[in-house]
């Protein structure tokens, strides 16, 4: 085992937006002494932050490569974008369509050579004034935690909640990749989530199990390795590896 496979990763930053990410790789890969195919990136500039999280396609052998492909190069492509808008609120929407086509391209370079990857992948960028877009490709997604302790996905919920589940989820790379688009606004107190679906799943049918926990746990910035303790809880069924990146808007 070396630090680049390591199965928990967390992180953090503050500012007048304050950020929160973790990473924990779910239990098939920990047994199998293999790394997470999850990933997550951020950036921070002036009055904005803008961060990806993807989630490799275990059925694509470089899944893990692909979903840290992409991140970087979204993170990369969404910071430039609003690092020379004239206006963030009107920037935030393009910063994410470039953070998508770039994420597509890194993914194909990236593979080229390799083990063919595929990944999902959800871009957030948030200004300082709580405004916020999102854009995803797949079924990560994204949560609001409002101050009453409540949970709004900003996506639809992909399936109808009842038979068997449809594992099926767009991807990249793709000729034309599917995308899903999101608007909102944070107030002060409140927070924006993105997560993988071993998070989401959790979050959906958990209704008095995970999210009472996960809301009290994150009303507030957490630490970055108790974020990482919060994301590795015990769920039947859910072995999927897990990655959150939260950003508040301070009260």
């Amino acid at each position: 085992m070396t630090s680049a496979a390591a199965a928990y990763r967390a992180d953090g930053g503050d500012g007048p937006l304050v950020v929160r990410a973790a990473s924990v790789a779910g239990v098939r890969h920990r047994l199998a002494g293999g790394a997470g195919e999850d990933a997550y990136a951020w950036r921070a500039g002036e009055g904005w932050v803008f961060a990806a999280v993807a989630d490799g396609v275990s059925a694509t052998e470089g899944a893990a490569l692909a979903s840290a492909s992409a991140v970087d190069a979204a993170s990369a492509a969404g910071a430039d974008v609003l690092t020379r808008a004239e206006e963030l609120a009107k920037g935030a929407a393009a910063a994410c369509r470039a953070a998508v086509g770039a994420a597509d391209r890194a993914v194909r370079d990236a593979t080229r050579s390799g083990p063919a990857g595929a990944t999902t992948l959800v871009v957030a960028a948030v200004t300082g004034e709580g405004d916020w877009s999102l854009l995803r490709v797949g079924d990560s997604t994204a949560f609001v935690l409002v101050g009453s302790g409540a949970w709004t996905e900003a996506f639809p919920a992909t399936g109808d909640g009842g038979g068997v589940a449809d594992t099926a989820t767009a991807a990249l790379p793709a000729d034309e990749a599917a995308t899903e688009q999101a608007n909102g606004h944070l107030e002060a107190g409140e927070a924006l989530f993105l997560v993988t679906d071993g998070v989401a799943g959790p979050l959906r049918d958990g209704p008095e199990t995970v999210v009472p926990a996960f809301a009290a746990a994150l009303a507030a910035p957490p630490p970055p390795l108790d974020l990482a303790l919060l994301a590795d809880f015990s769920r039947q069924g859910c072995h999927d590896d897990r990655t959150v990146v939260g950003i508040w808007r301070p009260s």
